[in-house]
């Protein structure tokens, strides 16, 4: 039985790193003509991923069917005009333009000034810093912005991965232990409200669907991750 729960979270670890990356790629700036391609590619994805029995009927549910939806919408459309639809969006959401959603970082969203660089991007950075990361140098945003700290999960997910397939079950325990800490403290304090500012404000389908699957991805996420947890306390407990 080992062996097959081992499997069964190294698919877990690389279907989250996915998933996150996915996110953290489309918060982190207006989206590219191969991005709306790829969007397209994936509508079937989007659409089993929407009606698969253990979401479906769910907000993640409904969020993966809409943005199957409006892939589907895009077939036939000249992308060139979509992008430009999409990047007004992006500023008018994302960049302040139109002045209803406040800027998409911790900082702004738990501290009583709504203020960017405060507390929170401290506290991040000491995270990913005690993991190895630095933001990169050409993304001009704070590092508690919503794109890095998704961004984060990611390479966390990768780094579980890598352990879990070099048998390494004790750190991947612990980098696991680092993201069940980090969706409590950081992005699960803050990013639900963010998306419920999303969809409040966007004025298309795409980002407010975005939203809908953050927001529930991240609390299912959280179950996720202690379930992982779990399994390889039972592992080790097995061993012994």
């Amino acid at each position: 039985m080992g062996p097959k729960i081992i499997s069964e979270l190294i698919s877990a670890s690389e279907n989250r790193k996915t998933m996150y990356a996915f996110l953290a790629r489309t918060y982190s700036t207006e989206v590219t003509l191969d991005y709306l391609k790829e969007l397209i590619e994936k509508k079937s994805m989007f659409l089993t991923s929407g009606q698969n029995p253990e979401v479906s009927g769910t907000e993640l549910g409904e969020g993966f069917m809409n943005l199957a939806k409006y892939a589907s919408s895009l077939e036939g459309r000249d992308l060139e005009s979509v992008r430009l639809e999409l990047a007004v969006e992006y500023a008018g959401v994302f960049l302040g333009v139109w002045r209803t959603v406040p800027h998409p970082s911790e900082s702004v969203y738990v501290t009583d000034k709504q203020l960017i660089m405060q507390q929170p991007r401290d506290d991040v950075m000491k995270i990913y810093r005690s993991m190895g990361v630095d933001k990169a140098t050409t993304f001009a945003e704070p590092e508690d912005h919503i794109a890095i700290e998704l961004q984060f999960m990611g390479h966390l997910c990768d780094k579980t991965t890598t352990a879990l397939k070099d048998d390494n079950q004790a750190d991947a325990k612990k980098l696991l232990e680092v993201q069940r800490d980090f969706l409590k403290d950081h992005l699960g304090k803050w990013v639900p409200k963010l998306t419920v500012d999303i969809i409040a404000t966007a004025r298309k389908e795409f980002y407010k669907a975005i939203a809908k699957i953050t927001k529930s991805y991240i609390e299912m996420d959280k179950e996720v991750v202690s379930e992982m947890i779990r399994s390889l306390e039972d592992q080790a407990t097995s061993k012994t």
